[in-house]
């Protein structure tokens, strides 16, 4: 018999500071599933994005696994009664896999929603752990993507994790493994520090982002490639004088300026001080707000300001920013002070710097942190978000400007690096894909309808699946996420059709089946954008089509490119908007064996083997032309023989 759930649950509630840690037990009170991570959920109907994290959920029930049985899974609960589902299965190589699944009522997030009904999402691509008797170590952040349908509308929620670790199976007497799986990209960022001198930092969503030497960049799966580019200097800057030591910042927070029962001016994120003071720079934490009084002015004309004060024990005894409004409707942040307390001295500096935040009627976002840098006084921040003017019913406006940090670095036009994408499952790579990626993407401009040209840059994440369906065939499926909610999805098919036990043994062809983009439009990509279309999401795909076929155990080769017509799930028969998807040095293999990463011999796309037969074909031209002269020269030559022996 399964050993089912049974009595006590121990349950952390989820914090994004101090992790998670959700357990489920058996009889013996001993546990046999343990997931500890640091989690945010962004859910999304097409229109309007929903952020939340998961502090509510709690152990609702789960399946403990049998020393010989390979399934398992823990189901986590809110307030909203939604069920999140994290299930573990192993294959017979004792790779592990988590695939998750969520149940949702849509009229609980979106208002409006005529239909009370709930909707199952599940993800997209299982989540590779290392072996069934390992225990799963992440610090880095990885994304899983879980999309569903109801009422003609696709919901999708991405479910970011950071810091996370994860065993469920063979948990010895309730004692974890010694044998650790480190994902690849903590591997990455540890081989990136060795082999390129990079300097690294921590972003608020635990990536570790990689700086590495001038005319190098390093890619989430760990290939490096040259581009000849110019970056734009940054919104913010890195302090003039580093911290002596290094000081995490505190847990995000909000504080609101109130004018009646609503906010006016609202400031969330997690802040620190470095303080220039008597030679020597100190750091210092602000409080979060329950430790803390906030008051401030309201947008007045074109002036508005918020002032925190701890009601706590603190170094910091207030902080002050100034917010103003410029003639084109723009906001800035003006200046910045603080008075406090270090070594028994006090301390009363302000720093005065133009940081270009929004346009008044939006707010300003900066979730992977940044700097308002100034000599004696600096602002440190991460997941900052900040409306000073024209707060409406007490929250931030639909639409926001993000920072550059978030977005990542945008190439060049006509320069778009050559990315490779591997998916690999345990120690066995089953897809590659290289490339150059550009997207052709519509939008509603401020000069009317326009199209945008987008690239895939070199920093992306890859995720996916060696073994699902599609369709009732065996299939495999590649993700690729890169600079702000933008996944673009991948599905190859074969000729396989489904059975108990999935393996590519059988596969003797396989093509593209499914292409799926979702994207963002923000001010960095489209800058021209309308602000009612800004931070609002796209859904592009091309569905049950099947492209580039290849056999299997081959790869499929197009130097001269190949486009794809992608076409919005969101529009109205009528008025069926497309996006063009432009490759360029494109290959990719599929349904790959064993740990070769390198692609097998190559089918050509009918564009390159025009190209190489061009040679050929000139030579052939060449040779037969001189054959036709040679002929020609030896006729003429007979012919004046012939007459000049007749003269004599």
């Amino acid at each position: 018999m399964k050993a089912k759930f049974i009595g006590a649950v121990l349950l952390c509630a989820l914090s994004l500071t101090h992790g998670s840690e959700y357990e489920l037990t058996y009889k013996d009170n001993k546990t046999c599933i343990d997931v500890k991570m640091d989690v945010k959920f962004s859910l999304t109907d097409g229109n309007t994005t929903i952020k939340f994290d998961g502090t509510n959920f709690t152990v609702k029930s789960g399946d403990c696994a049998w020393s010989n049985e390979s399934v398992a899974s823990i189901i986590l609960s809110n307030a909203k009664e939604d069920l999140l589902t994290l299930s573990f299965n192993y294959d017979a190589q004792k790779n592990v896999v988590m695939g998750t699944m969520f149940a949702f009522t849509p009229s609980q997030y979106f208002p409006g929603t005529p239909v009370p009904n709930t909707i199952p999402m599940a993800d997209n691509g299982d989540l590779s752990l290392g072996r069934n008797d390992q225990l799963f170590h992440c610090t880095s952040s990885q994304r899983m993507t879980l999309t569903g349908k109801l009422e003609d509308i696709e919901y999708t929620m991405q479910m970011d994790m950071s810091n996370t670790q994860i065993q469920a199976f063979n948990i010895k007497d309730g004692n974890l493994s010694s044998d650790v799986f480190v994902c690849s990209a903590d591997k990455m960022t540890t081989s990136a520090q060795n082999t390129s001198e990079a300097t690294t930092t921590s972003s608020s969503n635990g990536t570790t982002e990689v700086t590495t030497q001038p005319g190098t960049t390093s890619s989430s799966n760990g290939t490096t490639s040259s581009v000849n580019a110019t970056s734009e200097a940054p919104t913010t800057a890195p302090p003039t004088t580093p911290a002596t030591t290094a000081t995490p910042l505190p847990a995000k927070s909000r504080y609101e300026v109130m004018e009646g029962k609503n906010a006016c001016l609202i400031l969330e994120g997690s802040f620190q001080l470095e303080v220039n003071f008597n030679n020597m720079t100190t750091s210092i934490n602000v409080p979060q707000t329950k430790n803390v009084n906030v008051t401030g002015e309201c947008a007045s004309g074109n002036t508005a300001s918020i002032t925190i004060t701890p009601t706590v024990k603190s170094d910091l005894t207030s902080l002050t920013m100034e917010f103003e409004l410029d003639a084109k409707n723009f906001s800035h942040l003006v200046s910045w002070s603080a008075m406090g307390k270090i070594d028994k001295k006090d301390f009363n500096l302000t720093a005065k710097s133009y940081q270009n935040l929004s346009d008044a009627r939006m707010y300003y976002k900066c979730e992977k942190g940044g700097t308002f840098s100034d000599e004696a006084l600096t602002i440190k921040f991460k997941e900052f978000k900040v409306q000073a003017f024209n707060v409406e019913n007490g929250d931030f406006s639909k639409n926001g400007l993000d920072c550059k940090e978030d977005i990542g670095p945008i190439p060049p036009s006509g320069s778009l690096p050559e990315n490779t994408f591997y998916v690999t499952e345990g120690n066995n790579t089953c897809i590659g894909f290289k490339g150059q990626i550009n997207f052709n993407v519509p939008y509603l401009s401020k000069l009317g309808n326009a199209e945008q040209f987008v690239g895939i840059p070199d920093t992306f994440n890859t995720s996916g699946t060696c073994n699902t369906t599609v369709d009732g065939y065996y299939a495999q499926q590649l993700t690729v996420s890169f600079y702000e909610n933008w996944n673009l999805t991948i599905t190859f098919s074969s000729d396989v059709k489904q059975r108990k036990l999935l393996t590519a043994e059988k596969v003797t062809k396989y093509s593209i089946s499914n292409i799926e983009l979702y994207y963002e439009i923000n001010n960095n990509l489209f800058p021209d954008a309308v602000d009612s279309v800004m931070g609002t999401m796209g859904h592009f795909t091309a569905n049950n089509v099947s492209l580039l076929e290849t056999s299997k155990g081959k790869s499929y080769m197009c130097n001269k490119g190949a486009t794809f017509e992608l076409h919005d799930d969101n529009a109205n028969v009528n008025n069926t908007r497309r996006l063009g998807m432009e490759t360029k040095n494109l290959r990719f293999e599929a349904f790959k064996d064993g740990k070769n990463v390198d692609f097998g011999d190559p089918n050509e796309c009918a564009g390159d083997e025009e190209t190489n037969s061009i040679v050929p074909i000139a030579v052939g031209a060449a040779l037969a032309g001189l054959v036709i002269i040679v002929l020609i020269a030896y006729l003429i030559g007979r012919k004046r023989s012939r007459k000049g022996y007749e003269q004599v």
